[in-house]
């Protein structure tokens, strides 16, 4: 069976997800609400949440449940194209949710260090449950990181977390570990279970990842928090695609942000250089991971790669809209809401 017949059918029904998208110019709308309940609104009449948000009364709803409402979106679509796909095509979603499980975890985690914060888990543990062997409504209850770890004996991450419990450990370090955690399992899994043009994209786009993530990473090292050499190597994701392995310990051994430049000048990350400047990073990590797959989506039209185009959409948009709720909710001016919603 010709490629174009096993992947028509799941690329079709995604093209119909992505027609619900926020488009760009939407987010000029969203900038402008002056309340949060008029973004719940409008959330209500999208064609992209509505389905979840519908019955919603915008006055009454905490914040909090807003924003977990809105993330669990991308889970519910996550879900409408894995019960549609077959066993082969269901192995990229299964690296997918890899990320899912990731955040999921940090959520949970949140919830440990700030106390009074909630996530409401009800809709989306019976789809977590079955992706997942981690016991997410025990995670939940965890008053403390030690009762959080315990929760995830069995699973990769307990030994992975119990090997930097110190008094002194912050979220921030947890969560790095979790984050290199997928990153590593994600590339090991990538070459024991795909082939072929589902190979080719996904090694492009998570190297790819992987290589801007070190690179902003030790950024930040440096300029916010001024961490020694022998420091850095922890907030490092031991994997090397287009940035060689003599580069990244070169930017690693770099003293200064000038010498830090300078030595990224050289890579085929040049173009993240200005970047460091003028503050923009972020953004241009971002919209450059996008634009990649949205390379291989065009590239390899009958493959997963629309698939994972897609869900990688919706994983910014739904960055985005929290990102906006915030915005609205400390009544930023527009202008500057919508320099933290768009890339551009």
């Amino acid at each position: 069976m010709s490629n174009l017949l096993v992947y028509s059918g799941i690329v079709t029904k995604t093209k119909a997800l992505e027609a619900k998208s926020v488009k760009s110019t939407e987010y000029q709308t969203i900038a402008n609400f002056e309340s949060t309940s008029d973004f719940i609104a409008y959330l209500k009449s999208h064609p992209g949440y509505g389905g979840v948000f519908a019955g919603i009364d915008e006055n009454l709803i905490h914040r909090g449940q807003v924003e977990g409402m809105i993330i669990n979106c991308l889970y519910q679509d996550f879900s409408k194209l894995y019960r549609f796909s077959n066993p082969d095509q269901r192995k990229i979603l299964d690296i997918i949710f890899l990320r899912y499980e990731v955040n999921i975890l940090k959520a949970c985690m949140h919830m440990v260090f700030n106390q009074h914060r909630t996530y409401d888990l009800g809709s989306i543990t019976e789809f977590f449950n079955k992706h997942s062997k981690i016991d997410i409504a025990a995670l939940a209850t965890s008053k403390s990181m030690t009762e959080y770890v315990e929760h995830l004996k069995g699973s990769d991450y307990y030994s992975v977390l119990t090997s930097i419990q110190k008094t002194d450990i912050t979220s921030f370090d947890y969560e790095m570990k979790l984050d290199i955690q997928y990153f590593m399992k994600a590339w090991k899994l990538k070459d024991r279970v795909l082939s072929g043009d589902n190979l080719k994209y996904v090694t492009d786009t998570l190297g790819l990842e992987i290589d801007l993530l070190n690179i902003m990473w030790l950024y930040r090292s440096k300029k916010f928090y001024n961490l020694q050499v022998k420091d850095a190597y922890a907030y490092i994701i031991p994997i090397t695609y287009k940035l060689k392995k003599d580069k990244l310990i070169k930017l690693m051994e770099t003293s200064t942000i000038e010498e830090f430049s300078g030595v990224l000048n050289t890579t085929p990350y040049d173009f993240m250089v200005p970047s460091l400047a003028n503050g923009t990073i972020e953004k241009v990590y971002q919209s450059t991971v996008l634009k990649n797959y949205k390379l291989h989506r065009d590239k390899y039209p009958n493959s997963m790669a629309p698939i994972s185009y897609y869900l990688y959409l919706k994983r910014t948009e739904i960055d985005r809209l929290t990102s906006a709720l915030e915005c609205i909710r400390y009544k930023l001016d527009p202008q500057d809401t919508l320099k933290y919603i768009t890339f551009n």
